[in-house]
């Protein structure tokens, strides 16, 4: 019994650092802030937009061309297989502060191999929305 315990412990502990770790890379993304997201888009600039909000909401509106990948489920490879590796991603989400959906989704893109990936800054779709920019419906 003090055998199972004490493992459970050593786990519980092990799990704890595996998430601040995990946090601590999060918060070592790049950010882009939804101007010079704007900006690029208006000039041309080849990006690619990955929405991590639930399917229902991205269907309401999103950020035009927005690629739907809820971050209900991980980002599998063959999900983002066909993207390009020489392109700028840019995750977004409506988490606040921290970004923490969208930043979880441009840390799975990083393990894939993908070097250019930035979080849209907070207040990320928010603010889109409150700046009046366009929104895109499915």
């Amino acid at each position: 019994m003090k055998k199972t315990k004490i493992s459970i412990l050593i786990a519980a502990l092990f799990l704890m650092l595996i998430a601040v770790d995990y946090a601590a890379a999060q918060s070592n993304l790049p950010r882009i802030s939804i101007q010079e997201l704007k900006d690029m888009m208006d000039e041309g600039t080849p990006v690619i937009i990955i929405d991590v909000q639930p399917k229902e909401i991205h269907a309401e509106g999103h950020i035009k061309g927005a690629i739907s990948l809820p971050a209900s489920a991980p980002i599998r490879l063959e999900d983002v297989w066909s993207l390009p590796y020489d392109r700028l991603i840019v995750t977004y989400c409506d988490c606040g502060p921290g970004e923490s959906d969208s930043a979880i989704a441009a840390a799975q893109l990083l393990n894939f191999g993908y070097e250019n990936v930035k979080v849209l800054a907070d207040p990320a779709i928010k603010g889109w929305k409150e700046a009046g920019y366009p929104l895109e419906k499915k």
